[in-house]
């Protein structure tokens, strides 16, 4: 069986993770401790925290647009809801994976606030500091909203001068905060510190290492993931799987080690919802991860003659059964 130790430390690179992910051919242009299982969590009536998110972020974006104040109060709130809701289901997770129109410097924010959440349960933040990850992952592209929509939207390849003006957006957005934060300087950091990466390449001052704050590297690493996955007006996004598999080809450098594996151990090889076929030529969707068997998934597999109603597959069970592939969808 293939180990994830070696899915994260032994592929050789084929594409390279650039500094920012988000401008770059990556993603955007330019413990003994029990593990759970991750259940593809049934519709329930609660408050839909993404679609509060985007809603608040958006009003934030407006206001920075227009030049108006803006108070922070309700985006703490919602980050601590969102830490609560992912602490009972995995809803919140389904929607970011799921892949959404819209305008994406908002329900990037959103999702990245989740993702992060994700990976800092993977690392054992306790919940005052999950509330914390959240809030400054809705926050970490603020900057982003001062710069012109011709050039965040624009299709065609930047200029190099274009470049180093969206990689001017992390002071605009410490500048921003200082105005509205002085109660949460963790975010203050993020927001400079989101596009640095580990083997110093990434910008504005090139940090590197330990000189860079985890929190950071934390919301870089959800906000590489999500821009891989999803579209842009310049390009077509991945899967959640192709996205996965490529941070853990390319990212060695400028993630570390620890950060990556959490990210898979919250996520898996194969994320909730991935369509995936067996040896035996049948089709199944990912309902539960295995958390000591990322590889291993519990399916719901379609039977033929049994009309819609699928059959649990759990393969940490099923000795005889794998996964040959993914299934693209759509």
């Amino acid at each position: 069986m293939t180990r994830l130790t070696d899915l994260i430390q032994g592929q050789s690179s084929q594409e390279a993770v650039t500094p920012d992910a988000k401008h770059s051919a990556l993603s955007m242009r330019p413990t003994s401790l029990p593990y759970p299982t991750l259940t593809l969590s049934p519709s329930v009536t609660e408050i839909d925290w993404h679609q509060r998110g985007c809603h608040e972020i958006l009003g934030i974006k407006r206001a920075v647009q227009m030049k108006q104040p803006w108070v922070i109060d309700d985006l703490v709130g919602i980050a601590a809801s969102i830490v609560t809701s992912l602490g009972t289901n995995d809803q919140l997770l389904e929607t970011v994976l799921q892949r959404d129109a819209g305008d994406f410097l908002v329900t990037n924010a959103v999702n990245v606030a989740i993702v992060s959440v994700k990976i800092a349960e993977g690392l054992r933040y306790e919940p005052a500091k999950l509330e914390q990850i959240a809030l400054a992952g809705l926050l970490h592209d603020l900057g982003m909203f001062v710069l012109p929509d011709s050039l965040v939207f624009k299709v065609a390849t930047l200029t190099e001068e274009e470049c180093q003006i969206m990689r001017e957006h992390p002071q605009h957005g410490s500048r921003l905060f200082k105005n509205v934060g002085e109660s949460y300087p963790w975010v203050g950091r993020v927001i400079l510190q989101e596009h640095e990466r580990w083997d110093g390449s990434g910008y504005p001052n090139r940090l590197s290492g330990d000189h860079i704050d985890e929190m950071a590297l934390i919301i870089g690493l959800a906000d590489v993931f999500d821009a891989l996955m999803n579209v842009r007006p310049y390009r077509r996004g991945m899967s959640p799987h192709q996205a996965i598999r490529t941070l853990l080809v390319s990212g060695k450098t400028v993630f570390p080690h620890h950060l990556l594996k959490a990210l898979v151990d919250q996520l898996s090889i194969y994320p909730l919802g991935t369509t995936v076929r067996l040896n035996t030529g049948e089709t199944g969707v990912v309902s539960q991860l295995n958390r000591q068997y990322p590889l291993r998934p519990i399916l719901r597999v379609l039977q033929a003659g049994h009309g819609p109603v699928p059959k649990v597959v759990d393969l940490r069970a099923e000795t005889s059964l794998h996964i040959v592939e993914v299934v693209a969808i759509g």
